[in-house]
């Protein structure tokens, strides 16, 4: 039986850091255009997705979620799943992944990555749009690149901002969404909503 790693969060948190993650994100940019396909099954709230990718050279992955609405009134996360890597040579599963730790990194440093590329250099206040927990990822990954940077942070829900200014030394809160974008050199946004939040006249040049 061919033998394959088992990767769950606390280890693999351990190990990665934002800069060296966003440095083979952009290596990655750099081999073939990848293959993508989805499937989507529902029962009623509830969705399974499925995403599937392989890149030439690099090899294959499939990244399950399961998305249940009702679980945060059940005291469960809403969203869960994993993620597969079979090798690129010969299709052999490598490793299974924590969903949640391939979620925090991946999302958050894709989102840094375009930060290192486009973002002006004198960029010193930046804005993050959901308390989640991927809000949380984002500001981790964003004070690497940006030590010194201001960050604020604006969510729907006022007691979230709040819980988690009160995790992360120096955060501010954003009462007014539209105020926080305009002042803001840098936004990065996180959340569940189905309509757009911000809006492009606030931006700056």
């Amino acid at each position: 039986m061919t033998q394959f790693d088992i990767i769950p969060f606390d280890a693999g948190d351990a190990l990665l850091d934002w800069i060296g993650l966003t440095d083979a994100l952009a290596e990655g940019h750099n081999l073939p255009r990848a293959e993508i396909a989805d499937t989507f099954l529902y029962r009623g709230k509830d969705t399974l997705l499925n995403r599937a990718a392989w890149i030439d050279g690099l090899g294959l992955a499939v990244k399950s979620a399961t998305i249940f609405p009702d679980n945060p009134a059940k005291g469960a996360p809403m969203v869960n799943g994993g993620v597969s890597l079979y090798a690129d040579d010969h299709g052999a599963l490598e490793a299974l992944v924590d969903f949640h730790l391939v979620t925090k990194w991946k999302t958050a440093g894709d989102s840094l990555l375009a930060a290192r590329r486009l973002a002006r250099p004198d960029s010193r206040k930046i804005l993050i749009v959901g308390a989640g927990t991927q809000g949380r990822g984002l500001h981790a990954a964003y004070r690497a690149a940006f030590p010194d940077a201001e960050f604020t942070v604006w969510n729907r829900s006022a007691p979230n901002a709040q819980a988690m200014a009160r995790d992360i030394e120096g955060l501010r809160i954003a009462d007014d969404l539209e105020t926080a974008v305009r002042d803001a050199d840098i936004i990065t946004s996180a959340t569940m909503s189905t309509e757009p939040l911000i809006k492009g006249a606030w931006l700056q040049p």
